[in-house]
């Protein structure tokens, strides 16, 4: 049987579910300011999760993930949006992986990114086809790596 580390291709690191998640939440902070949009946003905060690739159960390996979208903008403004992340991700650290459609009936523009000193994730969506315009919105997800819960911390 593989050890995690040999699943993963690298050691989780230790560390807290809390320092994790508030790191996970700037993140999107500061990608929702690089958007430079103003509509409204989903709320709610990262989240803990069990890292697969372990087969254990999250109270030993864990992965923060914050899922996020911005809505109800004007026209043009959704284009504007990514434009400016294209310029953004890179300037802080991030690597642009895939930048183009996703592969389904409706081409929708993706950006794929991985952040180069965190190894953080970053997948964002504009759902542009919808049936009402009103309904477009910028998709998010910001996920941490698989890291090690410290020892006498709960999750």
């Amino acid at each position: 049987m593989k050890s995690i580390e040999e699943k993963l291709g690298y050691t989780p690191e230790l560390r807290s579910t809390y320092t994790e998640t508030s790191k996970v939440d700037e993140m999107s902070s500061q990608i929702l300011e690089w958007t430079k949009l103003t509509g409204k946003t989903t709320e709610g905060p990262a989240a803990v999760s069990p890292c697969y690739e372990s087969e254990k159960s999250k109270e030993e390996y864990y992965v923060v993930r914050h899922r996020w979208s911005i809505y109800q903008l004007t026209a043009g403004s959704f284009s504007e949006g990514m434009e400016n992340l294209r310029r953004e991700l890179p300037k802080n650290h991030w690597k642009i992986t895939r930048d183009g459609p996703v592969d389904s009936i409706s081409k929708q523009p993706q950006i794929l990114a991985e952040h180069t000193r965190s190894n953080h994730t970053l997948v964002i969506e504009w759902h542009w086809k919808e049936p009402d315009p009103k309904d477009e919105l910028i998709y998010v997800a910001v996920d941490s790596r698989c890291m090690k819960v410290p020892e006498g911390e709960e999750v």
